[in-house]
């Protein structure tokens, strides 16, 4: 199964309908993550399936989706709340801090000013 597919049977979502919309929450979910610090190898989407195969970060794009799909959601602050609880611990994982360690550093080559 894909992680629309997964996202879709969670939401209770079974036709194509909401594809656009739901892709697109899955989009700024894994934008969201990358941009609060979690590393980007373990948000990597490849054949519509998360490459890294990390759980918590399904789980992540789960609880962002049920708090921001449709309107007038009234569990939607429960989801929210859910989603960032998980980002934190993502955040701390020794996944997260080991791929973040194993990263390349950005910026110069460390040669000299001048050379």
């Amino acid at each position: 199964m894909t992680l629309l597919a997964d996202i879709k049977s969670s939401l209770r979502i079974s036709s194509d309908a909401f594809d656009a919309e739901v892709e697109m929450l899955v989009e700024a979910a894994l934008y969201d993550m990358e941009r609060a610090g979690v590393n980007p190898a373990l948000l990597e989407v490849a054949d519509g399936e998360l490459t890294s195969g990390n759980a918590f970060v399904k789980q992540a794009v789960t609880a962002y989706c049920k708090a921001n799909f449709g309107y007038d959601v009234a569990e939607a602050q429960r989801f929210d709340d859910s989603y960032r609880r998980i980002v934190c611990d993502l955040l701390n994982s020794r996944e997260n801090i080991a791929a973040i360690a194993n990263e390349e550093p950005s910026g110069d080559s460390g040669a000299e000013v001048g050379e």
